[in-house]
């Protein structure tokens, strides 16, 4: 069964299966009446979707399962399309467009339903202009001109602006709509897809794409983190907690959560392997459980694009806080993990298509699903299902779905011929139960550790509210036109969790405690969000050199805070729980006069007076201005004296230390900062 029998054909065939049971019969009858027929058809549902799935499938993603490329396409359509309709409601306004409120006696369905086509033309010849020909021949095929015009009391008319407006509206908001979606954030892999560098970090995958044909994994629009919302909210308010059991040095939850996954692989039910591909299918599970509701309520042609419009919103917000927390993790996928934790080592997991559960080498191990393009956490797939759940309950008023979709035997795209073993029934009584099954079938496809689903699981089902809020605004015509979107500013905290200065100090999103305000003039702190306390304190020894500035923080950082001591500083963290305490070495960066490193948790920062002239004080690393290195053998890198290894630095590789600690240098080597061992290099300068 080739892609389109698998793929195509059944999206279509459940659209046209919501169709109403007389559009057969006006699609051949379209030649004679074309005016009658958009009067009585459905102009999203049965024109423009029949035509835009194919070429997604062609042109954008082949699996229908690139959420954030297939959603763009859906959430500036539909923008188009409501905002045509809005002069034909008794109160709605439109997003990126006014136009004056049509009088009743014209806004009949046809006149309705040509503004939004027009909208629809208009904003699909932008997005997919390869395609044009296809977007003039729907035109033509139900009797309108692809070129008219008209002036904006006309459906014609109304519908052209309004397309137009659509695509002006979000042409700068970030995505780069005009460098064809290409990264414009400076996203690289610590990891290649032929060296897993750093076990803690996504590893692009390799995907074989014919005989002897292989493509490598790119990062798929990362720059969606820095897409203006449709929702009025800052996606910065919005963190999950950070991945501890993806963290390698976490050893046993590293290993523990990977073999979760092997546990659910050699355990596959058809069910579980039939609800991992709809959900991997953006366009069958989103789209068609939306559908069930407008069948259910039989919403007329401007609704069903009003309730597809806010579905789509919701998931577009969602997606931006996802990917901003992908960028900020950069997290290892199972596939990686699994292979590192065992190497050739047989491990029982699903074996490939047909092939069952099997005793196979952990390097041969594959998910179910193939690996999406980006990193693991948290799950993207999950936060859409939950933010269009709780979209759909808002604008129902409840939670019940009734969906039953139907997979034949033998239908799976993954085990064409085999699975289902017989014909299988999915049922989705309610949305809890359709976003619940979405994000545990991440898990069974093998694509998701569970703690990703659960992250998102946890924060998703607000960007449903948020999107159904403003919504609310537009329909009944209490929403302000809204201006051309703009790209946001990048993520503060992604700048600094990768050991580089934020482009400027991140301002506060909520009073500090008057502690952190009293602070000496020589210290500064900056909170993205606050929730702690700071104390100042100074230690004297005998000399000018042995005094230490620092500042204890204490209590919930949130996601960060800058700290700065006024100027040039060496900065260490005091790990108070260690045993015996240490103190270790921060990466710093200068700002204006001073000294600064990003806080992420709680902990006691010094920084000691006569840093810049080697000053040693008793029980801190040296800091050095002149220490060449020379490895003699491979080495691990750590990520502190003692501590677990975050990389390899090559033999003979020349280096420069910025601090000593015992037997141990510190070193930048192959973007990350790390310590190495002092008994296997060779020392040029002063080395301490």
């Amino acid at each position: 069964m080739n892609i389109c029998s698998r793929i195509i054909m059944p999206a279509l065939a459940a659209l046209l299966l919501l169709a109403p049971a007389s559009g057969t019969a006006l699609a051949q009858n379209q030649a004679e009446a074309p005016a009658l027929i958009l009067g009585e058809m459905d102009p999203l549902r049965e024109i423009i979707l029949p035509r835009l799935i194919p070429i997604i499938v062609m042109d954008v993603s082949s699996s229908l399962g690139d959420a954030t490329l297939i959603n763009r396409l859906h959430f500036i359509l539909l923008t188009a399309m409501v905002d045509a309709a809005a002069p034909y409601d008794p109160s709605a306004v439109g997003i990126y467009s006014r136009f004056q409120r049509q009088p009743a006696a014209q806004s009949t369905a046809r006149d309705i339903n040509i503004a939004m086509l027009y909208a629809a033309h208009e904003a699909l010849r932008e997005l997919m202009p390869r395609r044009e020909a296809v977007w003039r021949e729907m035109m033509r095929d139900y009797g309108l001109d692809p070129d008219a015009d008209g002036d904006l009391n006309s459906p014609v008319g109304i519908g052209r602006a309004a397309g137009k407006a659509a695509i002006a509206g979000r042409l700068h908001d970030g995505m780069n709509q005009l460098g064809d979606y290409a990264d414009t954030t400076g996203y690289q892999p610590v990891n290649s897809a032929y060296e897993l560098r750093d076990p803690s970090r996504w590893q692009p995958g390799m995907r074989r794409r014919g005989s002897g044909l292989y493509t490598v994994q790119h990062f798929v629009t990362p720059q969606q983190s820095i897409a203006e919302p449709f929702a009025l909210f800052d996606p910065r308010e919005f963190r999950v907690s950070a991945p501890e059991a993806s963290n390698v040095e976490h050893w046993e939850e590293y290993k523990s959560q990977a073999d979760d996954v092997l546990a659910v692989s050699a355990n596959l039910t058809d069910e579980q392997k039939m609800m991992a591909e709809l959900f991997d299918n953006k366009i069958v599970s989103l789209g068609m459980s939306f559908s069930q509701i407008a069948l259910d309520r039989n919403l007329t042609p401007p609704e069903y694009a009003r309730g597809f419009f806010l579905t789509a919103a919701a998931i577009h917000d969602a997606s931006v806080v996802i990917w901003q927390e992908k960028a900020r993790y950069d997290a290892v996928r199972p596939f990686s993990a699994i292979r590192h934790i065992y190497g050739d080592e047989l491990v029982r997991a699903w074996a490939g298509p047909g092939l069952g559960a099997r005793d196979i080498p952990a390097s041969h191990w594959r998910s179910y699903l193939p690996e999406a393009d980006h990193p693991e956490y948290p799950s993207g797939s999950t936060c859409g299902c939950y933010a269009q759940a709780q979209a759909m309950r808002r604008v129902t008023g409840s939670d019940a779905l009734n969906w039953n979709i139907t997979f034949p035997a033998g239908s799976s795209r993954i085990e064409p011929g085999i699975t289902p073993k017989t014909d299988i029934v999915l049922n989705f009584p309610t949305w809890t139960d359709f976003a619940q099954n979405c994000g545990q079938s991440r898990v069974w496809g093998g694509v998701h550790f569970q703690a990703a689903v659960d992250a998102s699981a946890a924060i998703c089902s607000e960007f449903g509210d948020m999107a159904y809020d403003y919504y609310s605004t537009i329909m009944d015509g209490s929403a302000e036109l809204r201006p051309p979107s703009q790209a946001l500013s990048p993520d503060p905290w992604r700048a600094a969790s990768s050991q580089s200065a934020p482009l400027n100090p991140p301002p506060a999103s909520s009073p500090m405690s008057a502690s952190c305000e009293a602070l000496p003039d020589s210290i500064a702190v900056t909170a993205v969000s606050s929730g702690f306390e700071c104390q100042a304190l100074e230690i004297r020894g005998s000399g000018a050199a042995d005094i230490i500035n620092g500042v204890e923080l204490a209590g919930d950082l949130g996601i960060g805070a800058q700290v700065c001591f006024r100027g040039r500083r060496a900065m260490f963290l005091l790990e108070a729980a260690a045993a015996p305490p240490r103190a270790t070495l921060l990466t710093s960066y200068s700002m204006p006069g001073m000294t600064c490193a990003w806080m992420d948790r709680e902990g006691l920062l010094l920084a000691p007076l006569g840093s810049s002239h080697n000053a040693a004080i008793d029980g801190l690393p040296s800091p050095l201005d002149d220490c060449a290195l020379i490895t003699r053998e491979v080495l691990n890198l750590r990520r502190s004296p003692d501590g677990g290894a975050v990389g390899l630095v090559p033999a003979n590789a020349e280096l420069s230390a910025s601090a000593r600690d015992e037997g141990w240098f510190q070193v930048s080597s192959g973007g990350k900062i790390g310590w190495i061992s002092a008994d296997f290099v060779d020392t040029e300068g002063t080395c301490g």
